[in-house]
């Protein structure tokens, strides 16, 4: 494997990264997911647990690492390919000689989690591992989806989850008019009116989304899944539109500074997607909106 030399995903420090800010709000999932029936609910989780298990330290993972690990799971790579493939960049820098720095970022994994993916496909197809120029000429993958089990949640977790996204969708509509009130520029949309319409639209969906697993005789997270990324499309899209193409474009060309070390080792498409991954997250951010899926439950 051809292991990276990038010091700013090199550290020789033992606590978080520079810059990292993310949340995690992922670990409740493992409550309602039995071991032997892991989906893409957990997928975070678990890619999160290996990268902090190598390491040896915990650190935050960064926005743009879960930007990484979304396209990783949206291009449909299994878990235990993921979980291989950081395993080979550890021990790939791990017998290098002796130094005081750790990893300390998903992304100095993604080669080698490409290969891994790239050697598992020709597997499946009964082809034998490729070599390096071969793995850079990978086809695209088309996205795929593992099912979620109706088992792995129940209704409670699913309403108290929707709660709190109504919760917080009503916050950032507060918070919104209180700016737009106060004629504070910081932060607001170039058209908070179209904003504050896309988040009452998500609520009045949300509620309507609640309602029925209520009222239902047995619940289908996978449909719900559905339901709520429509949802979350629905309203990325109007905030995109109300923040403007200038907030946009900034958000793409902090994206592209991030990645830049990787753009040549990434695929095209893989690269295309974090970087959408990543502005989705930032936007997100800044509206103070929820992510609408229960990979977040």
């Amino acid at each position: 494997m051809d292991s990276r030399d990038d010091s700013q995903h090199l550290d020789c420090q033992d606590g978080a990264a520079p810059g990292s800010n993310s949340v995690r709000g992922l670990d409740a999932a493992g409550e309602f997911a039995s071991p032997e029936h892991l989906n893409y609910f957990n997928y975070f989780t678990e890619v999160e647990d290996e990268f902090v298990r190598r390491r040896g330290k915990h650190l935050l993972v960064s926005p743009m690492d879960w930007a990484l690990v979304e396209s990783w799971k949206d291009a449909g790579i299994p878990l235990t390919v993921v979980i291989r493939g950081i395993s080979r960049a550890f021990d790939a820098f791990e017998a290098r000689p002796a130094t005081s720095r750790k990893i300390n970022s998903i992304l100095y994994c993604e080669q080698a989690v490409e290969e891994t993916y790239a050697e598992y496909q020709l597997a499946m197809v009964g082809g034998s591992p490729p070599d390096s120029a071969a793995t850079e000429e990978a086809p695209a993958r088309p996205p795929r989806r593992s099912a979620p089990q109706a088992s792995s949640f129940t209704r409670e977790a699913l309403l108290e989850f929707l709660d709190r996204c109504q919760a917080e969708l009503a916050g950032a509509l507060r918070w919104l008019t209180e700016r737009s009130a106060s004629n504070d520029g910081a932060g607001s949309p170039a058209s908070p009116t179209q904003a504050a319409t896309a988040i009452e639209r998500a609520r009045t969906r949300l509620a309507e989304i609640r309602g029925s697993i209520a009222d239902t005789g047995e619940i289908d997270p996978e449909a719900t899944e559905v339901d709520l990324s429509a949802l979350d499309t629905m309203l990325f899209e109007q905030l995109s539109l109300a923040y403007g193409p200038e907030v946009m474009e900034s958000l793409r060309v902090e994206a592209q500074a991030q990645l830049k070390g990787y753009r040549s080792k990434m695929e095209k498409s893989m690269y295309e997607r974090t970087l959408d991954n990543f502005i989705g997250k930032r936007l997100r951010s800044i509206c103070r909106v929820p992510r609408l899926s229960l990979f977040y439950i």
